[in-house]
């Protein structure tokens, strides 16, 4: 997303990306219980990826890591 947008796009816009993390995530046995879509930042999508326990972040960490 290059241009600005209406607020209320962005939103929808960062909630569907947020979406599609979590489902990503799942794929890898992780879990980002924060991940959010949030209001839109300077006018453009924002995405709240939150905390998640050192557990989760090993987990994705290693997924990462065995893929790269």
């Amino acid at each position: 997303m290059d241009a600005q947008t209406s607020p209320e796009s962005a939103l929808a816009i960062g909630r569907k990306a947020a979406d599609e993390l979590a489902e990503a995530l799942a794929m890898a046995g992780c879990k980002l219980p924060s991940l959010s879509g949030g209001f839109p930042v300077m006018g453009r999508a924002h995405v709240e990826l939150g905390g998640a326990s050192a557990d989760a972040v090993f987990a994705l960490a290693r997924w990462i890591r065995e893929r790269a």
